[in-house]
Parts: C-alpha cells; sequence; structure tokens
C-alpha cells in the first residue's frame, strides 16, 4: 500500500512537470511565423486522460524526479522527452501512414509532408534544448543523433526481403530489438545522462531498456500477422518457426518471457529507490495487455 500511495503522488507530479513543459512548448512553438496551422493533443488534458495516453512519459519524468536530477534542468529534460517522442511518431506515421502524435499541422494534408515538417520542427526545438543545458556543447546533441542513427539501423534492419533464411531469435534481440525497443525507450534519459553525474539515473536507465524491450516484444506478439503481411521480420514469428513446439506452449512461453523481462527492469528501478514493487509493476502490464489486445493473456503475469 505504502508503494502505491508514493508512486501515486510521484506520477502526480510528473503530471505537472510534463504539464509546464507542454505549455512551455506550445509557447515556443506559436511564435513561429505558421504557428496559427499548428495543433496541440496535449492541451489541457486532465491527469487521467495523461495516465492513459502518456503513462511512459510520465514514468520518464518520475525517474527524473526520484534521481533527484537538476531541478532548473527539469522542465527542459522533459521538453526533449516530448521532442524525441514527436520524432519517433512522425516517423513511424511516415512508414505506417497514419496519423498520431502530440503536435499536427492543420492545413497541412499530405501525411509525408506534414511530418516531416513537423519533425525538422520538433529537431530543431531539441537542439536548442540541448545546447543550452550543456552550455553550447555540440557533442551532448551528437549522442542523441547518434542514439537516433542507432535505432533507424535497427528499424531498417526489419525488412525480411534482405535475408535469405528467416532470421533467428537471437540475432532479432541484438540487432533489431535492442534498437527499436530498448533504446528506444532509454534514448529519453540521454541527456540528463550526459549532463549530470547521476549514479541512481544510469540504474534508471538499464530499467528502462529492459522494459523497453519487453515493449518491443509485446508488440510483436500482437503484430505478428501484420508483419507478415508487411514484410517485416518479427520475434514471435522466429520462435514459431524455429522451435518444436505447439504453437500454444510457444505463445504462453513467448508472453512469460516478455512479462519477466519487464518485471526485470522495474526491479532495477526498485532496488535504486523507485517507489514500485511487483504488485504495482503487474498491474502495469496488465493494463499494457489489455491496451495492446491481449486481454485473454493476463492471467499469465499472475
Amino acid at each position: 500500500m505504502k508503494n502505491h500511495i508514493l508512486l501515486g503522488k510521484l506520477l502526480i507530479d510528473a503530471f505537472k512537470v510534463l504539464r509546464k513543459a507542454e505549455k512551455e512548448i506550445e509557447e515556443s512553438l506559436t511564435k513561429i511565423k505558421f504557428s496559427e496551422n499548428l495543433e496541440f493533443t496535449f492541451k489541457d488534458l486532465t491527469f487521467k486522460e495523461s495516465f492513459k495516453k502518456n503513462f511512459f512519459t510520465l514514468l520518464i519524468v518520475s525517474l527524473l524526479l526520484e534521481s533527484k536530477v537538476s531541478k532548473k534542468n527539469l522542465v527542459s529534460y522533459t521538453k526533449i522527452v516530448i521532442y524525441l517522442r514527436q520524432i519517433v511518431t512522425s516517423t513511424d506515421n511516415i512508414i505506417d501512414n497514419e496519423s498520431k502524435g502530440l503536435i499536427f499541422f492543420k492545413n497541412l494534408k499530405n501525411s509525408i509532408v506534414s511530418n516531416s515538417l513537423i519533425m525538422l520542427t520538433c529537431q530543431n526545438e531539441l537542439t536548442k534544448e540541448c545546447l543550452e543545458l550543456s552550455k553550447g556543447k555540440e557533442e551532448t546533441c551528437r549522442k542523441i543523433f547518434d542514439k537516433i542513427y542507432l535505432i533507424a539501423l535497427s528499424e531498417s534492419l526489419r525488412d525480411k526481403e534482405q535475408y535469405i533464411n528467416y532470421p533467428e531469435y537471437t540475432y532479432i534481440l541484438e540487432k533489431i530489438h535492442s534498437g527499436i525497443g530498448g533504446e528506444l525507450l532509454r534514448i529519453s534519459l540521454e541527456v540528463p545522462l550526459d549532463i549530470e553525474e547521476n549514479e541512481k539515473l544510469k540504474e534508471y536507465a538499464k530499467g528502462l531498456y529492459e522494459i523497453g524491450m519487453a515493449l518491443q516484444a509485446l508488440d510483436d506478439f500482437f503484430d505478428v500477422e501484420e508483419d507478415e503481411e508487411s514484410g517485416k521480420v518479427n520475434l514471435l514469428k522466429s520462435k514459431l518457426l524455429y522451435e518444436n513446439d505447439s504453437e500454444s506452449n510457444i505463445k504462453e512461453k513467448y508472453l512469460k518471457e516478455v512479462s519477466q523481462g519487464a518485471y526485470n527492469g522495474f526491479k532495477i528501478m526498485e532496488k535504486n529507490d523507485f517507489p514500485i514493487n511487483k504488485k504495482e509493476a503487474k498491474r502495469i502490464l496488465k493494463k499494457l495487455f489489455e491496451l495492446r489486445g491481449l486481454k485473454e493473456y493476463t492471467s499469465i503475469l499472475d
């Protein structure tokens, strides 16, 4: 019960920081000449709405709070998290021909053009924040770009047509999921990790990496048919191809491995004073399973 109360309070405090960062982003972007065509989906969200829509952003801000990063930098770090999230989402929108995210152009109907301009806008703002935080040190920005490239490289390795034989499980984990799963979640802490000497934050980053790997594996479970149709490599598909067992047993074992990976990530955080235990982690994972249409599999988490 104590952890539940402390975690709830921490997430509410994170929400307050997130709202401040969102307002500053809105103020900054409204200074752009074409700002009258911008639309912000994060505007006026309640805590409950933001929790559903932005859980992992709130979690990351909570990690920043709990690790006691510099208070004067906290809002800037949060803005960078938001910009990174939008850059990644806009890239996914172009790949998948979708229209998701936090920031939109109302008058640009071409999805590729709109998302490309949103990425450029967010990248420009992200660079300004990085340079201000690092007092003009370009190396901090370069580290972010290096990680973005690593994630992009991992994404490019998903195309099935480049392989003679379907990639094996370990290859997909190490070459693909490490980027589009682990690093994709961990990148949100790259700037504060570079600017501050913070041992607790380093441990939290390790936990985030494990959770990111688990989330990507969960997505592969949910998207196995869609990935097959679109010619993408899929972790579960590799299991089904190379393991000698029934499909139902493979799927059950796969989801147990996914949940254990996520628990390991949360355990790292718990060991470093973050107010979460296995019960709270289980509640979060069950919600993630439900959001991904896997409600019938939540019993595996018990």
